[in-house]
């Protein structure tokens, strides 16, 4: 559009032989690869929402989720090139840009009527209330997510231009919120996806009376993506406006009438706009309201738990953070944490939701960023493990899978029976699989990707969860760097390879620190590890897991030794349901090389194929790394 500059993802590029370990910058680019593949330039580039793998010729679909996860890529979207530097696609990225640029009028971020796209507004019939075809409709969860998306071109770009659209999507979620006693909420009422505010406004402004009312089954997942837009602009521009209506929004969101309870597994009503109360009450002596017990959706509820953590941290809110904390831990108990898998929505379907993985990533390294507590082992499980499982990154077996699965024919039969016809220009069969390489799955269970499929939603939030642990791994003040992961990376300061699970061994090559702080994972005992620094052996001095070194100088080299033993372990998953499981499961460290039973269904995306894993020497290889000159900040 008019004005507005390109960004530029400049950066530094150099070779560099390193063990063949886990690298997200590798991650990233797939990323890019997947996100890109399936935006649609011929349709207003909406990316296609749905992608499906189990059938005879894989297909893409869109969905009315189209132009509110548009905004998801557009924030994303530069942060998979910050961590990679790939230029590929670039004009893909500048294109969507400006069509998301365009969808902003009046203050809000809006989805227009649109004749080419009549599926915008059928979103689950039952919910979708008085639909009106030809009207413009805008969703304030979108509107919230287009100020992230905003805020991160603006300290990429530093251009001001971006801050007039931002200030006009802080008035507009001002203006249509609904003003209450001490807070404020957003009306479930409208048609389409949830949270949907007409042109003529309104439907209902009733306020909500439970979690589970609504067509995605929560409504606090109508206000943390508020949130976490209106604080990370508060913390980049001081803007009053906008924390004071963070402020309002969380004092919502933190209100008993939302928490506590278990999930009832006697519920027969799986209609998603029906799950009102469906819950049992948390144990005597145990007030859940008050601790973030769940028992419903549990990315809907960690939307709003990431934004009132952002607006704990910034407010100094402790009460607050503990709040999150205390749900964070609860949600660590539905499932297998050194693994980070959790059950997503108890009782309905016993899976993951890819939207998750991003959750966990974000939750456990903003916990630990205030003190609180350190999650960085839990942290690190999750990205070893389920987060690189979750990723499509095999085309051959996707390949086998679309052989082995049903014949259907998505040009001509109507995908879901509550969807009448199959609309011009929705879906795509052409050359779905490789386009589409590294996305993420929509469900997963412990062992496999079940007739795999994906939702944009957790691809857009397992990416920015890749994000996260990329700018965990190390962060860098000054001539002082703090390593919390033990992964590859390059920074300013220092580069890192790592030869886990292999060995046990991490190799620092210092460019200008002179202070390094290494955290040592808690498997790894304290009087076993070796540090060393240009081969000679450095005295190991601590704090908590930390080893520090000090008085270093450019081009030393430090080396960290310590055993790494394989040990093997059984959890359960889905106790006391119809899924229960128990697996075996081995590990190398935290990473897990070996799990069984597995899923041997043609039809099934296996996991954990990880064999070469369970080796005593880490490969090498010759790579070439991207040191970025710009990083965004994480809220």
């Amino acid at each position: 559009m008019k004005g507005i500059k390109a960004i530029e993802y400049k950066g530094k590029y150099y070779d560099a032989l390193v063990p063949d370990t886990l690298d997200l910058a590798e991650r990233a680019e797939l990323a890019l690869n997947g996100m890109s593949g399936i935006i649609d330039p011929q349709m207003h580039h909406n990316m296609f929402f749905e992608v499906i793998y189990a059938n005879k010729i894989p297909y893409m679909r869109h969905y009315s989720s189209d132009v509110t996860c548009d905004t998801k890529f557009g924030e994303v979207l530069p942060m998979m090139r910050t961590i990679c530097g790939s230029g590929n696609y670039i004009d893909i990225e500048e294109e969507q840009r400006k069509e998301l640029l365009s969808r902003i009028e009046d203050g809000l971020y809006w989805n227009f009527a649109d004749t080419d796209r009549p599926w915008r507004t059928i979103y689950q019939p039952g919910f979708d209330g008085d639909v009106k075809e030809d009207e413009d409709i805008s969703s304030v969860i979108a509107s919230g997510i287009m100020i992230r998306a905003l805020n991160t071109w603006y300290e990429l770009a530093g251009d001001l231009v971006w801050e007039k659209y931002i200030q006009d999507l802080v008035g507009g979620l001002a203006r249509v919120v609904i003003q209450k006693d001490d807070y404020s909420y957003y009306p479930n009422g409208g048609y389409g996806e949830p949270f949907q505010y007409p042109r003529s406004g309104w439907i209902s402004t009733d306020e909500p009376m439970s979690e589970t009312e609504g067509g995605e089954g929560s409504i606090l997942c109508g206000h943390g993506s508020q949130i976490q837009g209106l604080i990370r602009w508060y913390s980049l521009s001081g803007d009053k406006k906008a924390f004071g209506l963070a402020e309002r929004l969380t004092r919502f969101c933190i209100l008993p009438k939302f928490w506590g309870g278990l999930p009832n597994p006697d519920r027969k009503n799986k209609n998603l706009a029906k799950l009102v109360g469906d819950c049992l009450p948390d144990p005597m002596y145990v007030a859940g309201s008050e601790q973030g017990h769940w028992y419903s959706h549990f990315h809907a509820r960690a939307i709003a738990l990431r934004g009132m953590l952002e607006y704990g941290i910034t407010a100094g809110d402790w009460r607050v953070i503990e709040f999150v904390r205390k749900a964070y831990e609860y949600t660590l108990t539905m499932g297998i944490q050194r693994i980070g898998w959790v059950e997503c929505w108890p009782t309905i379907y016993n899976l993951m939701e890819g939207c998750a993985l991003g959750d966990l990533i974000v939750l456990g390294i903003r916990l630990s960023d205030t003190g609180i507590a350190d999650y960085w082992d839990d942290v690190d499980g999750v990205i070893r493990n389920h987060l690189m499982e979750g990723q499509f990154t095999r085309a051959d077996l996707l390949q086998k899978i679309a052989e082995a699965s049903a014949d259907f024919n998505p040009d001509k039969d109507s995908i879901y029976p509550d969807q009448a016809q199959v609309y011009p220009k929705q879906v795509s069969t052409k050359d779905v699989i490789n386009r589409s390489l590294g996305i993420f799955a929509g469900k997963i269970s412990p062992v496999s990707i079940p007739n795999p499929w994906s939702m944009q939603c957790c691809t857009a939030n397992a990416s920015k969860g890749l994000y996260y642990a990329w700018d965990g791994i190390v962060r860098c003040t000054g001539k002082t760097a703090q390593i919390n992961l033990l992964l590859n990376r390059c920074s300013k300061l220092l580069d890192i390879d790592s030869y886990l699970p292999f060995e046990g061994k991490v190799v620092i090559n210092n460019k200008s620190a002179e202070k390094v702080s290494v955290r040592i994972p808690s498997w790894a005992d304290k009087k076993d590890v070796k540090g060393y620094v240009n081969e000679n052996i450095y005295p190991c001095f601590w704090v908590g897991r930390y080893l520090l070194f000090d008085g270093l100088k450019p081009v030393d080299k430090i080396t960290i030794k310590f055993p790494i033993k394989e040990t093997t372990a059984s959890y359960t998953a889905n106790f006391r349901t119809k899924d229960e499981q128990t697996y075996k499961c081995v590990f190398r460290g935290s990473t897990l090389v070996d799990i069984t039973p597995r899923d041997d269904s043609p039809t099934s995306y296996p996991l954990y194929l990880r064999e070469h894993m369970k080796k005593d020497k880490a490969p090498v290889k010759k790579i070439k790394r991207f040191e970025p000159d710009k990083v965004m900040s994480i809220e």
